[in-house]
């Protein structure tokens, strides 16, 4: 089968031939239609997780997926040939990823596809929608609350934003002046363009009695402590790229936590069941296809894609 891989890390990589994946116990192989990627999948071509998990290479990045099950592994029931799902691969090793014709997916990380969301869609939920379900969850997003969202109109920041509306919250989106209207879009009240200033002092002077909440997909530990000065005692934040000082803000009286996004089939399951509702859109999606994986991953490797990117397979 075709598939995007690299064989050093660090050094581009690009279409090859590679051994057609059986599915072992727990999983089931699917024929890929859409690849969504994160930017994990840069992560991981970088090296930047070589010391901490297994690497099989030929590596062939990315985590998340949508397509049609070709065949089923031993002890899997839920699941038959024929079944059309998305998710995430699943997997405690890196490198047979979902750039690629085929791939195996465990079974507990895949829900099945509604027929009117098209694959592309699909693909670009599973870790950033289920990273954006958690982070509202530990948030305790609710009624009333204001809540500033650092990365707003990337992957996580678009799932996070439509979440925390429908559950009531006031959002203040921090991102780029150019995806303002995006942000608005997805629900957010107010924009905060952090490249025209000081985000904090922006966030400051326009809510000077204080914020309840920071959902940070895009900060950093310096820039988010800035703005963390801002919540009120007894407020919550969350980051999903490690930046919370979770002893510090603590002694502050406030509940903070760096968040991973870990996919289940249940965590799936809720998402597709608002979408369904009408209750949360699809992302803006940017598409390349299977021949051009390096330049989709280059693409999110500068941090500024408004929604996700999608590698079509099929």
């Amino acid at each position: 089968m075709k598939a995007y891989a690299i064989d050093e890390f660090g050094k581009p990589g690009s279409l090859e031939d590679v051994p057609t994946p059986e599915p072992g116990e727990g999983e089931v192989r699917v024929r890929v239609a859409a690849a969504g990627l994160n930017p994990f999948d840069n992560a991981v071509i970088q090296g930047y997780l070589k010391d901490r998990m297994e690497h099989r290479f030929p590596l062939v990045p990315g985590m998340d997926a949508s397509g049609t099950v070709e065949a089923v592994g031993l002890g899997v029931s839920a699941w038959s040939i024929g079944d059309e799902v998305f998710g995430s691969v699943g997997k405690m090793h890196l490198g047979e990823g979902t750039l690629a014709e085929l791939v195996t997916m465990s079974a507990g990380t895949i829900a099945r596809k509604r027929p009117s969301l098209e694959h592309a869609s699909a693909a670009a939920v599973p870790t950033a929608g289920v990273t954006a379900l958690i982070m509202a969850d530990a948030l305790a997003i609710g009624e009333g609350l204001t809540a500033v969202a650092i990365g707003a109109t990337g992957g996580v920041g678009s799932h996070f934003v439509q979440l925390a509306t429908l559950r009531g919250a006031r959002v203040v989106a921090v991102c780029r002046g150019e995806n303002a209207d995006y942000a608005r879009r997805l629900g957010a009240v107010d924009v905060v363009d952090y490249t025209t200033g000081d985000a904090a002092e922006a966030v400051r002077s326009r809510y000077p009695g204080g914020i309840d909440v920071i959902a940070d997909m895009h900060g950093d530990k310096e820039s988010l402590a800035r703005l963390a000065r801002l919540v009120r005692s007894g407020g919550h934040v969350a980051s999903a790229v490690g930046a919370a000082d979770v002893d510090a803000l603590k002694g502050r009286g406030i509940e903070a936590t760096n968040v991973m996004g870990l996919v289940t089939t249940e965590r799936l399951e809720a998402l597709s069941r608002m979408s369904e509702a009408g209750e949360i859109v699809a992302p803006e999606i940017r598409r390349f296809s299977l021949q051009d994986a390096g330049d989709a991953l280059a693409a999110v490797a500068t941090s500024h894609v408004r929604g996700k990117v999608v590698v079509t397979v099929i």
